[in-house]
């Protein structure tokens, strides 16, 4: 059996959206073809690798082990396509760039527009991940370098260059009682809920580390939420405290529908590094933008260490 590499791009597309109509929009299809091309793939495969979940479509367990070799088949011919058309005078080719979950949602896309601007024949493509997850892609090569939150290991063969420390927010409704003050005392925390990113997550962490600093029981966490958005909008709901970096938070602080209180003479910072695989090759587009990530992100302090 030969697998048709048009219907495995479709496939890798679909994948990394979980969406027919995202995948549809990205590769200029529509979802009907989109539809019958894939139920294609899956007849020449005799195997299902799709399930339907309500609306949504979700990877099983075909699905994902096809998708792992698909990651890695589209990052080695984005790097063929790299290496051949940037042996031309201008800046231009395909990159793929990784992000955790906050750098990947809050960060990148407004350094993204900027590139854009300048070297508008770059075709980027942004993955978002979990922080481990994002280390993964790196190190096998399926993304060019991505911006990773938290502190995580790495194997040697991954470059880390550290770009920044965020710092980390107290976030709290202003509906709530203890938002009335700048500061809030160890004794006002013991009467607040908290809320917590999803399990084994970088910010899971941090958030877990504060709580055991200060004695508190983990009978506070009132719910644990799988991205920074729903908890940002159970913050706003009153549902309880959050500690979130303030590139996520910014606009809530700004207008006002989440207030930060601090605990007097501490603060909590998130860092984030600049990681890509020491053996994977980097086109000049992959270079330039790491360029404007640094520009962007690096610190003054951080700009000298890299010196």
């Amino acid at each position: 059996m030969q697998m048709d590499l048009h219907y495995l791009k479709i496939f890798n597309t679909v994948a990394m959206h979980e969406s027919f109509t995202r995948a549809s929009e990205v590769l200029h299809i529509s979802q009907p073809a989109l539809s019958i091309q894939i139920k294609k793939l899956e007849e020449e495969l005799e195997l299902k690798l799709f399930d339907k979940a309500g609306n949504k479509i979700i990877l099983n367990e075909n699905g994902k082990l096809l998708y792992g070799y698909t990651q890695k088949v589209f990052a080695i011919l984005g790097e063929a396509e790299n290496v051949l058309v940037n042996k031309k005078d201008y800046i231009g080719g395909s990159i793929t760039v990784g992000g955790s979950n906050t750098p990947g949602a809050y960060i990148l896309p407004h350094i993204i527009g900027e590139f854009k601007k300048k070297y508008p024949y770059v075709d980027i493509n942004l993955q978002i991940a979990s922080t481990d997850e994002m280390a993964r892609r790196v190190e096998e090569g399926i993304v060019d370098f991505a911006v990773n939150g938290g502190g995580v290991t790495y194997p040697a063969t991954v470059e880390v260059e550290k770009l920044m420390e965020d710092e980390l927010i107290i976030a709290i409704s202003p509906l709530n009682l203890y938002a009335r003050n700048r500061y809030i005392s160890l004794e006002e925390l013991q009467y607040i809920k908290f809320i917590l990113h999803e399990n084994n997550s970088q910010l899971n962490k941090v958030a877990k580390t504060f709580i055991e600093e200060f004695g508190l029981s983990a009978k506070k966490i009132e719910m644990t939420l799988g991205n920074i958005e729903a908890i940002k909008q159970a913050v706003i709901a009153n549902l309880g405290l959050s500690l979130i970096p303030h590139a996520a938070i910014a606009l809530e602080l700004s207008i006002g529908v989440i207030k930060e209180v601090q605990i007097k003479g501490r603060s909590w910072y998130y860092p984030y590094n600049l990681i890509h695989n020491k053996n994977k090759y980097l086109s000049p587009a992959a270079k330039e933008f790491m360029k404007m990530v640094r520009k962007n992100m690096k610190t003054e302090e951080n700009e000298k260490e890299h010196i």
